[in-house]
């Protein structure tokens, strides 16, 4: 499975990078690709293409705060949480983005 993640939180650098590295373990983990856009603090860093985006079987938004480009993924089957949900139990969250492409 391929998964493009965005995360966000008021200052895009605790929580944001905490959800991201969880998730990401989890994904490599069960043997999914996941790349990764961190958002916060008034700036994106690193912006998903829209290569990565239309690749990605599934994103999974992680926020605490309102994203930018959320428009970019319509189509795309969406989990969205919280960063702290992410942060506290990627399991849940790669278990409901398996569920979504059954």
């Amino acid at each position: 499975m391929k998964i493009a993640l965005v995360t966000a939180c008021l200052a895009g650098v605790a929580h944001s990078k905490m959800a991201a590295m969880a998730l990401k373990k989890e994904a490599k983990k069960r043997g999914h690709e996941i790349v990764v856009e961190e958002q916060g603090g008034h700036k994106v860093p690193v912006k998903l293409s829209q290569e990565q985006i239309d690749a990605a079987d599934v994103v999974i938004i992680a926020k605490m705060i309102k994203i930018s480009g959320e428009s970019r993924f319509e189509g795309k089957p969406i989990v969205d949480v919280s960063v702290n949900k992410a942060v506290r139990n990627p399991v849940s969250i790669m278990d409901q983005a398996e569920e979504l492409l059954k």
